[in-house]
């Protein structure tokens, strides 16, 4: 594999990165590394940093061996694109390639790693007021390695109450029995707060793409046998599971010798809706004539399926003409590999649209909700935030706030002196080049509390200049598609 140190393209994708230079979360993730590297030993931080390193390079270096086995392994949850055994070093690292090594980058893990940064860097002065936070962050850095999801939701949430004029304490954990999060505190009133993020996505959405995997690779031999570069778009009327593990590559065997540069073809029975075209890679070579694009990138998807969006599901199989790692060798250049052009390459987009999919991958909220009023004590004012993030599209999402409504509305706190529960739902968003991200707080009051009265302003990670309306963003989504 080539390492140029720097060539057109390199210059031109240093450009394109550099403009995140002048941009204020830019800044103000840089601001919260460096605190959070404060706790850190020097010697400690790039022995871990290492590790990731370490792990990424023997990943790239068993892709670049057989192109075919890494496309089936990488879509195993244990070898995505995440460094499973430190992930706080993981994000660390993304952090610090940002801003030291701009090549090096990973959009669908970034997305979901800067917002947090840059909300903790932009109210850095008022996050250091908060008490308890040096232990908190001491603990978060140097023990609980594998969940910084749930202690970054925690450090937002209590920048937000110190925001919204509040003093903030962290509640250190006993080993006896569980305790808040927090307690925050406005003239006479005080309340506890407790936290919960759930988990990235459900273990039905994991389950479902692991039967995904199934009929996806039974196809494999014959679209390589074919010599054709195909392009298959996949609805499943019915839950994947419930399928013929052989049904795409039954469906593509009795249409392959239709299929043609100019025609679109189309396959429908009650079970599944499949759209076949050939890739036109003349085309697809021709951005590769001026560009170089990021291996395995949400780019190179799109030039294989004619778009991308991050709420979709795609898997693609490509032969590259050579691989290229662009920028400095200084030993810690990972996952900046760039691709010239492809030989050959196969992609679909799939997605279940069926009731019963969409029912299971909307998850309510009910259990950690239960989880959180319990660790609180009796007959004390208690503020409950729960976190999650919404990656399925606006049919499912629809589905969980509907669902989400209906068990806050009916929950029955007993004894517990519950005054509302917040809930944060979180959008990372990539594009081919770009991430963005969306948030909507639904706030819900109990016994009569206002929410809006305990906190004016309840967004976590809104940077300078982002736009709020009073739409959810799953109801902006969906009215983006009707536009189309």
């Amino acid at each position: 594999m080539a390492n140029p140190q720097a060539s057109g393209y390199s210059k031109e994708l240093q450009e394109i990165f550099a403009a995140a230079d002048t941009s204020h979360w830019y800044h103000h993730t840089k601001i919260a590394l460096e605190w959070f590297l404060s706790y850190l030993e020097k010697d400690t931080w790039e022995a871990r940093k290492e590790n990731v390193v370490k792990y990424f390079r023997e990943q790239e270096d068993n892709a670049y061996k057989n192109f075919e086995q890494a496309a089936k392994s990488v879509e195993e949850q244990k070898n995505r694109v995440a460094f499973h055994e430190d992930w706080v070093a993981w994000y660390l690292f993304l952090v610090e390639c940002l801003q030291e090594r701009p090549l090096v980058s990973e959009l669908a893990q970034s997305a979901r790693v800067f917002p947090f940064f840059a909300a903790v860097g932009r109210h850095i002065e008022l996050a250091k007021k908060i008490d308890g936070i040096d232990e908190k962050l001491s603990e978060f850095l140097n023990s609980k390695i594998n969940q910084p999801d749930s202690t970054l939701f925690e450090l937002v949430v209590a920048i937000m109450y110190a925001r919204n004029g509040y003093r903030v304490e962290f509640i250190p954990e006993t080993a006896l029995n569980k305790t808040p999060d927090l307690k925050v505190t406005k003239g006479e009133e005080s309340f506890f707060v407790e936290c919960k993020r759930l988990s990235k996505v459900t273990e039905y959405s994991e389950n479902e793409r692991q039967e995904w995997r199934k009929r996806w690779f039974n196809l494999v031999p014959i679209l390589t046998r074919s010599r054709q570069n195909i392009f298959l778009d996949v609805l499943f009327k019915v839950e994947v599971k419930d399928t013929d593990e052989y049904i795409l590559a039954k469906a593509f065997n009795g249409i392959k010798s239709k299929i043609s540069t100019k025609k679109l073809l189309k396959i429908e029975n009650n079970e599944i809706i499949i759209l076949i075209n050939r890739i036109d890679m003349k085309n697809v070579n021709n951005h590769f004539d001026k560009y170089m694009v990021k291996w395995n990138s949400p780019q190179m998807v799109s030039l294989l399926a004619g778009s991308f969006s991050s709420s979709k599901n795609y898997t693609h199989l490509c032969v590259p003409k050579e691989l290229v790692r662009v920028g400095p060798d200084d030993g810690i250049d990972i996952l900046n590999v760039f691709c010239t052009g492809i030989k050959s390459g196969y992609c679909a987009r799939w997605e279940c649209i069926a009731e019963e999919s969409i029912n299971k991958k909307a998850k309510d909220i009910k259990t950690h909700l239960s989880k959180a009023v319990r660790q609180v004590p009796d007959n004390t004012p208690t503020i409950v935030h729960i976190s999650y993030e919404t990656l399925h599209g606006p049919a499912v999402e629809f589905e969980r706030a509907r669902k989400i409504e209906e068990s806050i509305n009916n929950f029955d706190c007993h004894d517990k002196d519950v005054r509302a529960i917040y809930c944060h739902a979180i959008q990372p968003s990539i594009s081919e080049e770009d991430w963005e991200i969306a948030e909507t707080t639904m706030r819900f009051g109990k016994n009569g509390n206002d929410p809006l009265s305990i906190l004016s302003h309840d967004m976590l990670l809104d940077e300078i200049d982002t736009s709020i309306s009073q739409n959810t963003h799953w109801n902006e989504d969906f009215e983006m598609l009707l536009k189309q």
